[in-house]
């Protein structure tokens, strides 16, 4: 949309109130709990972030969740008036880790850590005035992860403060509320605005990342006009920072310094908030607009920034096409356990997922008996995919195609349910627990109208990234153990 300004700083239409940040956390909120969508859950819908209630740059999401005023926040106002901006998170009390740094990092372990390289090595410690300070933490070294068997010991919200050597114990975060340019960076007042709103969307899981839920490769180009002041109002619906970053450019972060705001090419959006920046376009071209996490990129998190009018050269327009190339990959595993066998091999890129799936059990029962399924899945989000296939093997009175839906439950509890083409249907529920970094827990329900119920609990070690020790319940085929394979 074009927005028409005026003097001094630009801000988009009047400033919308802010969600009271952590407001109510303890009450269960039966909409945010069964949302159909990531953003649904988090409090920040498609619909509110279309109404622009999250325009304001700051801490945005999680609007039922109450930890009281946070430093730098603002609740109304324009976004030059802001206090802290949008990373303003240094005075939140209670969310740092808690627990000694040394459980984690002591003396004598097995590699040391500097900053540059994931490796602390011994230095002078700065005082809050830049001036050197006698050292008087004790040198830290690394220790590995997989020698730490404390329950839930790979959760990080267990662990102890990683910080040891004299700086503040909570995880860092961008002072962006105390950058200040040296002169006015103020743009031409009388030049239109394009305000484009951006969110930042993706699941962990799967790893695939997007902008306005969807990944480079299904989407548009960001398309802008040279003399325009654009404005991007990016809005960060993930628990990850994305540090993004446009080339061609250099940028102002609305970061309540007014006429001083700095200039950057890349800027940090941290989780759950709202990153406003502004540039002149002048600079005619295609230019890449990117997270750079790296991997976050090539996963589908990034746009061209087109002026309109400019044509690539033949040379770049030939190889264009690749630059939306959506890559497929491709993964497995197998249990080979003394009372049945079972696995899946899967080859998926950001949408389409194509499994198949055995089980093949040979203790309890007359001879063996085998059922496989092969499937296409269709990914919408996080929560919910639907899924087309075949069902076949001599576990089942006959083959049939299928089709289904799977879902996320509350708690991650994992679901998927189908309908047969004879008629039968299957509803499965499972869910997984890390007891330990490298113990866990796998369960699941199904009922099935053919066969009735079903029942599997796995206790998995892990002994590389390749290699588990199993150990299988299951309701027809009884106690097994043998050896995970993943690759």
């Amino acid at each position: 949309r074009m927005v028409g300004v005026g003097s001094g700083e630009r801000h988009p239409a009047p400033a919308m109130p802010m969600p009271n940040l952590y407001s109510g956390m303890g009450s269960l909120d039966l909409k945010r709990i069964f949302a159909l969508t990531p953003a649904g859950v988090m409090g920040m819908s498609d619909e509110e972030v279309e109404a622009g209630r999250f325009d304001e740059p700051g801490m945005a999401g999680m609007g039922s969740m109450d930890m009281g005023e946070m430093p730098g926040m603002v609740h109304g106002g324009e976004m030059g008036e802001m206090d802290h901006g949008a990373h303003a998170m240094h005075g939140m009390h209670g969310m740092d880790h808690q627990g000694e740094a040394q459980e984690l990092f002591t003396e004598g372990e097995d590699y040391e850590m500097d900053h540059g390289a994931h490796s602390m090595p011994e230095m002078s410690k700065m005082d809050a005035r830049g001036t050197e300070a006698q050292a008087t933490a004790p040198v830290t070294k690394g220790k590995r992860y997989g020698l730490d068997f404390r329950p839930f010991a790979a959760d990080v919200s267990s662990a102890g403060n990683l910080t040891v050597d004299g700086r503040e114990p909570e995880r860092p975060w961008a002072p962006y509320e105390r950058l200040r340019a040296i002169k006015p960076t103020t743009l031409p007042a009388d030049k239109p605005v394009r305000e484009i709103r951006l969110t930042l969307d993706g699941d962990m899981e799967r790893y695939v990342w997007f902008l306005n839920n969807k990944p480079l490769s299904e989407s548009d180009a960001i398309r802008i006009r040279e003399g325009e002041v654009v404005r991007f109002i990016m809005i960060n619906r993930t628990m990850m920072h994305h540090p993004m970053h446009l080339h061609g450019h250099f940028f102002r972060v609305i970061n309540g310094q007014g006429d001083h705001s700095p200039l950057k090419h890349t800027v940090d959006v941290a989780p759950m908030s709202t990153t406003v920046i502004e540039f002149d376009a002048n600079e005619v071209g295609d230019w890449f607009f990117h997270c750079h996490l790296l991997y976050h990129m090539k996963s589908g998190m990034a746009r061209v920034v087109h002026y309109e009018n400019f044509a690539l050269p033949p040379q770049l327009a030939a190889i264009r096409p690749k630059l939306y190339k959506d890559s497929w990959y491709a993964w497995g595993e197998i249990e080979g356990l003394s009372n049945m066998t079972e696995g899946f091999l899967t080859a998926s890129n950001t949408r389409n997922i194509l499994t198949a799936e055995w089980e093949l059990g040979w203790q309890e029962v007359e001879g063996s008996e085998w059922e496989a399924l092969i499937t296409w899945d269709r990914y919408f989000n996080r929560f919910f995919s639907v899924f087309a296939g075949v069902d076949f093997g001599d576990a089942i009175e006959d083959d049939r195609g299928v089709l289904g839906l799977r879902y996320l439950l509350p708690f991650n509890i994992e679901t998927n349910s189908f309908i047969g083409t004879d008629g039968d249907g299957r509803i499965v529920a499972g869910k997984s627990f890390q007891l330990m970094p490298r113990l866990s827990l796998d369960g699941s329900v199904q009922y099935d109208t053919e066969s009735a119920w079903e029942y599997v609990a796995d206790l998995s070690y892990s002994l590389s990234k390749t290699f588990s020790l199993g150990a299988k319940w299951h309701s027809d085929y009884r106690w097994g153990a043998g050896l995970h394979i993943r690759f």
